[in-house]
């Protein structure tokens, strides 16, 4: 591998990412922003049980409340919470 890729698809690639900024010195802030990323997007906003009769038209941001994501990126790859503070630790 010869750079950071643009997109990271298994938690192998990640890793990988994170093994060649360590080695080589570059990308390592950008690296630990997209951890910091990946660790932060595992939330989505739902609609609240009380709002679900409510017409499209008269909901408001109140309506709806943050629930976690069985479907963002953190779990799909099998990440902990502990993982991606290691990594984020081995690069500062």
């Amino acid at each position: 591998m010869i750079g950071i890729p643009n997109e990271l698809f298994t938690k192998k690639d990640w890793y990988n990412a994170v093994e060649y900024a360590k080695t080589t010195g570059n990308g390592k802030s950008v690296m630990v922003a997209r951890l910091e990323n990946l660790k932060s997007n595992t939330t989505i906003n739902v609609l609240k049980k009380t709002a679900e009769k409510k017409p499209a038209e008269e909901q408001t941001p109140d309506d709806y409340e943050t629930a976690s994501d069985p479907n963002c990126v953190f779990t799909q790859l099998g990440f902990t919470i502990a993982e991606v503070d290691n990594l984020i630790g081995e690069l500062k």
